[in-house]
């Protein structure tokens, strides 16, 4: 017989001694065992936490090292600790914006006329930014804005004005803080609410309700450039796809002329060779990091000619500013024999009835007994083309070119397309109605009259059925609801509208609408 401890060697695990001792052992290492594996496990959810667990990984976790894929925690809270963050604003109003206009002293008087179409002295800020004082007196405070000297800039040599141009946006900005009787930034923002500097010629015209509709879209805390290049190939190619061209005007957000301020002396010392204010601008703006966001709806107008086709074309945006007229043909032959101030003026005067729907398009088509289809295009507040045969929205959405390139007078190339017009021929153009009248019918609601103008004497008109079933409309009476400025936080569309001819065929009446869910606009 083997001693208990032999039979303990030769037998395994808990087959040993009593069984009472062999009870314990087995009890101890079934604990020992399983306080292991709730150790092991509460170890494995601590240190190795699932996605989005955290644990208490993250109390160990250092909180100034990059995590796994570079990233810092900083970059997330500066997002959420931004100055917009947990702020509900008020939306920008004209108060919001200061206006500064480029201008020299010695053509104001000659130019004034297109501040004075758009600029209202109880609603807006700004200042005209002159070369020296006024030659005539008392200054006309009472339709224009005020006026300011600019700082000397005849270190520049032979470009000393354009760096004085290019200073009007960084003048505007301490001429706010000096107002305020203080240089602190921030408080200058808060207590007058400047959200915007926009910059423009004297010679610009503002739409000033659509232009406050575009900021508007905008972050006014984050830095924005906003505007638009120009329409010719060839200055763009010569200056810059990512400039906005001044004349046609371009904002930039109170964070950005901030940030201008600080670098614009340095700026114009290195690109004191460039052509135009606006390049220097667009060149600093381009050293901190701010590119061109661009709107459609700020128009240099740099074209020769006849603009007609451009401006009864216009994209589905806001007309925001249009610059040159007097570089171009009076774009109203209503106002023959008269200037351009004249020419633009029913324009303006238009789109205070209804500014988000001013020059915007609307296609519809009407159908006759002869079996002829006529296709109409509204550009609403400006023309109305009827063309006595079946044009297709794409075609009809295209300019006519009736202009030529600003710098060579050549047939292009532009930014956007063109299709032609041909100036004899009667059977391929399209009858033109200008605006002759408009109105309210009622608080949410237009009408607008458009007067034919004939281009080709009445010998030559074509002889086909559908031109001289047109021929005998004499009027377009267009009727449209008010389109209201948040339509342009949407998605751009297109209005319809329909048809019906009056009074004996002599009068088009044109109803623009609201398209509905899935309608086409076909001929």
């Amino acid at each position: 017989m083997l001693p208990k401890w032999k039979a303990a060697e030769g037998g395994g695990g808990c087959a040993v001694a009593g069984v009472g001792d062999q009870r314990r052992r087995c009890v101890a290492a079934s604990l020992s065992m399983l306080i292991a594996a709730t150790l092991a496990f509460l170890a494995y959810v601590a240190f190795f936490p699932g996605d989005g667990a955290g644990g208490l990984y993250q109390l160990w976790r250092c909180q100034d090292c990059a995590g796994e894929l570079g990233e810092f925690p900083g970059d997330d809270a500066a997002a959420a600790d931004g100055p917009s963050a947990g702020v509900v604003r008020p939306p920008t109003t004209l108060s919001h914006i200061v206006f500064g206009i480029g201008a020299s002293a010695r053509t104001w008087d000659q130019r004034r006329g297109y501040a004075e179409l758009w600029w209202r002295p109880d609603q807006m800020r700004g200042h005209v930014w002159l070369d020296e004082q006024p030659v005539s007196s008392p200054w006309p405070n009472a339709t224009c804005p005020p006026y300011r000297v600019s700082a000397d800039a005849s270190r520049f040599g032979d470009r000393a004005d354009a760096s004085r141009m290019a200073r009007i946006v960084v003048d505007s900005f301490l001429a706010v803080a000096a107002e305020l009787g203080t240089g602190n930034d921030t408080t200058a923002r808060e207590e007058e609410e400047v959200r915007w500097f926009v910059m423009g010629d004297d010679d610009t015209v503002f739409f000033p309700d659509n232009l406050v509709a575009v900021l508007r879209k905008y972050d006014h805390e984050e830095l924005y450039y906003v505007g638009a290049p120009s329409e010719s190939v060839e200055q763009d190619v010569m200056h810059s796809y990512g400039m906005a061209f001044g004349g046609g005007g371009f904002a930039v957000s109170y964070p950005a002329a901030a940030a201008l301020a600080k670098a614009i002396d340095g700026c114009l010392d290195r690109y004191r060779l460039f052509y135009g204010s606006d390049q220097r601008v667009q060149a600093c703006l381009s050293e901190l990091g701010v590119p061109l966001t661009r709107e459609p709806g700020f128009h240099q107008v740099d074209v020769r000619g006849d603009a007609y086709g451009m401006l009864a074309a216009h994209p589905v945006a806001p007309l925001v500013s249009l610059h040159h007229l007097d570089h171009i043909q009076p774009i109203s032959p209503v106002a023959q024999g008269k200037t351009a101030l004249d020419a633009v003026r029913p324009l303006v005067e238009a789109s205070r009835h209804d500014p988000a729907r001013t020059l915007q398009q609307s296609f519809c088509y009407q159908r006759g007994p002869g079996g002829y289809t006529w296709s109409v295009s509204v550009a609403w507040g400006y023309t109305v083309q009827v063309y006595p045969w079946a044009v297709a929205p794409h075609e009809l959405e295209v300019p006519l070119q009736t202009f030529r390139t600003w710098r060579s007078w050549a047939d292009g190339p532009f930014v956007f397309n063109t299709r032609p017009l041909h100036p004899t021929d009667a059977c391929v153009r399209p009858a033109m109605f200008f605006l002759s009248r408009v109105r309210n019918e009622t608080g949410r609601a237009t009408v607008t009259e458009y007067a034919r103008h004939d281009v080709v004497p009445a010998a030559k008109e074509c002889d086909r059925a559908s031109f001289r079933a047109a021929s005998t409309v004499h009027t377009v009476k267009v009727f449209a609801p008010k389109m209201s400025e948040n339509d342009w936080t949407r998605a751009p569309r297109r209005h319809c509208c329909k048809t019906k001819r009056t009074r004996w065929g002599s009068v088009l009446e044109v109803r623009i609408r609201r398209c509905g869910r899935g309608e086409l606009t076909t001929p």
